[in-house]
Parts: structure tokens; C-alpha cells; sequence
């Protein structure tokens, strides 16, 4: 993961997984990487009831823009019984860059959305 932040292999990141639940029923599992040089406290930080985001910009880190990739892809077997669908279901993957207003690569997310429960409006202006 430290090729994503141009980081040294002897820098560390924190990994963040996060399985999110609308109803009762889980809908998307989060996998967030953020350099530990940027915010060495991290691991204290309860994210049961905290927002990643929002403890960025409390530290002046805050995601300005970001970057997403979608595939749809077909579920493995541990994405298929972390969000209880069937193994091979259609899944929506997104990877994300979360960049400061300095253009600073601050968040690399990997989110695997269940297909059958979620919907995407993309719109784009000039």
C-alpha cells in the first residue's frame, strides 16, 4: 500500500475496515489506508461513532476531492458472506483517492458495494 503514497516500504499506514449496514442488512465494506505520518493518532480514534473524514478536517487534513475508479465485478466467496449475498452476485468495487486542498494524497479507499441494494447517479457538469 505504500506505493499509493509514493511512501518508503518502511513507512507505515493504517488499514481501517469498515462493514456498513442500512437496515440491518450489510450493504458495503470499506478498506481505508492512511499514511500514519499524516495522522499518527488514528488508532485512537473510535470510528464505531467518529467520521474519518471529519477527523481529517479537524486536523486540517481535509478531503477536498477525491478520485473513484468503478468496476463491477463478481463477488468472492469472503466479500459474498461479509455482505450475505451469493458468491459470484454482481458487486459494485470502487477504488478511491482522497486528495487535500494541496493536492496531497491523504485517504486510498477500496469499497465493495453490494449490487442488488445500491444504485449510482453520476453527474457531470462543465
Amino acid at each position: 500500500m505504500q506505493t499509493e503514497f509514493n511512501l518508503s516500504t518502511s513507512d507505515s499506514v493504517f488499514k481501517l475496515i469498515r462493514l456498513r449496514y442500512v437496515d440491518n442488512h450489510p450493504i458495503v465494506k470499506v478498506t481505508t489506508y492512511v499514511p500514519v505520518s499524516l495522522v499518527p493518532d488514528l488508532e485512537k480514534i473510535n470510528f464505531s461513532t467518529a467520521s474519518l473524514y471529519l477527523e481529517l478536517k479537524k486536523r486540517n487534513l481535509a478531503v477536498t476531492h477525491v478520485v473513484r475508479k468503478l468496476e463491477v465485478k463478481k463477488a468472492s466467496s469472503e466479500i459474498a458472506q461479509k455482505l450475505a449475498v451469493k458468491e459470484n452476485d454482481p458487486v459494485f468495487y470502487f477504488r478511491t483517492c482522497g486528495y487535500t486542498d494541496k493536492d496531497q494524497k491523504i485517504e486510498y479507499s477500496i469499497a465493495t458495494y453490494r449490487g442488488d441494494m445500491n444504485s449510482f447517479i453520476i453527474d457531470l457538469k462543465r
